[in-house]
């Protein structure tokens, strides 16, 4: 592979602009020397103007071509530049036109103090590139930086300034122009360093220091002056150009990415103290009132800013401890409360006068293979789905915390009868079902403190509960599996019963409901009415499909298919008490049923009802051997054989769900024939349409 060179950055391959960088920084130490040796004083005075106003000008058109060469903080440069060309050309108007430099507004002056309005907005133009955040604490340090370098100013220099200031206003204020400048570019450069928290970035930083230069340079040789020293002009002007040349080399040097700024840096706290050691200081001296109020109240607003800036580090700190306690207590994925928080309040909730609470654990059966199939982000969404959902709903009486991983929990509050319905909320929010994926909760639950005294025994209670819930949910499953596939061979071998099982299974349904059983104990017997044709697998369809008498042999072949059922049940664990139910289906209340000749409350309520629902079902459908009877022939003969074949509860049971049903869809047939006779005469009627109807009616 061959390498591509890489073209070099615009201001390098500027030969020019490298040339006259290197010309200005030989005239600057040059000029510094003959300043420092005292060689300046041989030359006339004019000279100093010159010098200073030619190397400026090289400066400041260094600057302007950085502007159209390089890209990026145009604007800074710019602004610094034509700062420093103005300047230059007040110092040639002094040496070339004296007579326009006479006087403290002259042109000559007003040229020059242009420069410091330009390098503050080149300033604040290169504190715009470097910060992307504005911190409060920040703009307030560096306010109170700019005030407190107003009040030493207004100390230090403006009295000795104004005392040496003779004429009227105008003078006065000609002389006073120049240290205010010089502190509006010490204050700029105080805010700018102090906005970035101390770390500028070389670009700021050095562009600062020169400035600095300059303005302390300036302000020096006007308080030198005003002291009744010798003017120091022609010893420090050559610190001028060296800061310019200064600014030049940092604009034409490539920028490097600044320090992240951070408004929690240990090294902000050395500033605002030493503006505050400055200030109190400057207040125990008493020099302050040699300028009446103007130091003495900058002095304390610098103060005041940094009592308000050090008020809100506090509250930031108290905030961040605050978040941070929160973070610590809640789980980052879904925002409930994490298992330290958990503990807390199981904690708070066994305290003597807490009353009486209710943890609940869960735990997702089937959000692995979710995890699996569509990836760890839809996992995450799915969890924080579920969490809100568990949050809503226990939001008015308890509260929902997520352990980790798939794990969840609840801690409720004195639930009493309600204990039940907000369990099974809290599982129906837990619960997701879709296209090749279900997720769905086991749990366990402890009442503190009746059932646990202390937070390890409270979990360890429940949570052996919940892993019970989970292998009996785990057995339902496989049970349904199996159910499943035993139902699916049945189909296959018998079609004709596909009906008729169904048809046992929901009239079972219904009976066992009827009868107050509980969820599980409904859910054996739906499943046992299913299945409780199983054995007839095993017998010759020559038998089941038999118009004729069945002899002795036949029949005992068929009472075989109850017990056979249940041995094909029982080869999985969770179907063994179905298959318990299945071989007693066809047992008597009078005792003269089979298999075993059970009697009375000796056969199990589930036989029972499927016993009761599987004659009524074989009494109203047409069969090889009888045909179907209506209805409620049926039921006569239920009630006709109650005490005998059948318990009577249950045909109690049975006839009262029937009634209901019948009563159903005899409004339900009144409604339709009320809206055909709306649409069309009866003579008009369709005659199949009035067939339908009487046969609903009946």
């Amino acid at each position: 592979m061959t390498a591509t060179a890489t073209p070099a950055p615009a201001h390098r391959r500027s030969v020019p602009v490298a040339a006259a960088r290197g010309l200005l920084a030989i005239l600057v130490v040059a000029y510094a020397t003959i300043s420092l040796t005292g060689a300046v004083h041989s030359l006339p005075q004019s000279a100093g103007h010159w010098i200073a106003g030619m190397l400026l000008a090289t400066a400041g058109a260094l600057c302007v071509a950085r502007v159209f060469m390089v890209p990026g903080q145009r604007v800074a440069w710019l602004a610094i530049g034509i700062g420093f060309l103005s300047w230059a050309e007040g110092e040639v108007l002094f040496a070339a036109l004296p007579s326009l430099a006479h006087g403290p507004l002259s042109l000559a002056n007003i040229l020059s103090l242009a420069f410091y309005p330009a390098a503050a907005v080149g300033m604040m133009a290169l504190l715009r590139s470097r910060i992307e955040a504005l911190f409060t604490t920040l703009w307030l340090d560096g306010l109170a930086g700019a005030l407190s370098v107003c009040a030493l100013v207004a100390a230090f220099v403006f009295p000795p300034v104004l005392a040496h200031a003779t004429g009227g206003t105008i003078p006065v204020i000609g002389d006073v122009s120049y240290p205010l400048a010089d502190l509006l570019l010490v204050a700029c450069v105080l805010f700018a360093m102090a906005m970035t928290g101390w770390r500028p970035g070389r670009a700021l930083g050095l562009a600062g220091i020169g400035m600095t230069m300059v303005a302390v340079t300036d302000t020096f040789s006007l308080w030198w002056a005003a002291t009744g020293h010798s003017a120091a002009d022609s010893k420090l002007q050559w610190i001028w150009t060296a800061a310019a040349l200064l600014t030049v080399e940092t604009a034409w040097r490539p920028s490097k990415p600044g320090t992240a700024i951070s408004s929690t840096s240990l090294r902000l706290l050395l500033f605002p103290v030493a503006i505050s050691l400055t200030a109190i200081a400057l207040l125990l001296s008493g020099l302050v009132h040699s300028l009446e109020l103007a130091g003495y109240e900058l002095a304390v607003s610098a103060l005041f800013l940094i009592v308000i800036r050090l008020a809100l580090t506090v509250l930031d700190n108290l905030q961040m401890a605050e978040t941070s306690k929160r973070e610590a207590l809640t789980d980052a994925l879904t925002g409930l409360g994490n298992r330290r928080r958990l503990m807390n309040d199981v904690e708070e909730a066994l305290e003597p006068d807490a009353g009486s609470h209710v943890l609940v654990l869960f735990d997702l059966d089937g959000f692995k293979g979710y995890n699996d199939t569509f990836g760890h982000p839809a996992g995450d969404a799915l969890l924080s789905r579920l969490g809100r959902a568990l949050s809503e709903s226990v939001a008015d009486h308890g509260r929902a915390y997520r352990l980790g991983g798939d794990e969840f929990c609840i801690l409720l509050a004195d639930p009493g009868a309600q204990l039940a319905d907000q369990i099974e909320a809290a599982v129906a929010a837990l619960s997701e079902h879709g296209q090749g994926f279900s997720v769905v909760p086991s749990y366990g639950s402890v009442v503190i403190p009746s059932e646990a005294r202390d937070v390890s025994a409270a979990f360890q209670r429940a949570d052996q509960r919940l892993y019970t819930h989970k292998g009996s949910r785990r057995r339902t499953r496989d049970g349904e599996q199996v159910r499943d596939a035993l139902m699916q061979a049945l189909r296959e071998r018998r079609p004709d019963l596909d009906e008729h099982i169904g048809g046992v299974a929901r009239l079972a349904h219904a009976v066992a409901r009827r009868l107050s059983m509980n969820a599980n104990e409904i859910d054996e017997v739906t499943r046992a009415a299913e299945l409780h044709d199983i054995g007839k697998m095993a017998v010759p369809d020559a038998i089941l499909e038999k118009p004729a008498q069945l002899d002795r042999d036949e029949t005992e072949l068929i009472r075989q298919h109850t017990i056979i059922g249940e041995r094909i049940l029982a080869a999985s664990p969770a179907l063994r008490r179905v298959g318990a139910l299945v071989r007693h289906s066809h047992e008597r209340w009078d005792g003269l049923g089979y298999p075993d000749g059970l009697a009375g409350e000796e056969i199990p309520l589930g036989s029972r009802i499927i016993a009761a629902c599987d004659a009524f079902d074989a009494m109203t459908t047409n069969r090889p051997y009888q045909p179907a009877i209506p209805v409620r022939e049926a039921l006569a003969e239920l009630r006709r054989c109650a005490g005998g074949q059948f318990d009577p509860r249950v045909v109690h049971a049975f006839c009262a769900e029937a009634e209901s049903l019948i009563e159903e869809q005899e409004e339900a047939a009144v409604e339709v024939f009320e809206e055909a006779w709306t649409l069309a005469p009866p003579d008009e009627l369709l005659p199949d349409r009035v067939k339908a109807v009487e046969q609903r009616q009946q």
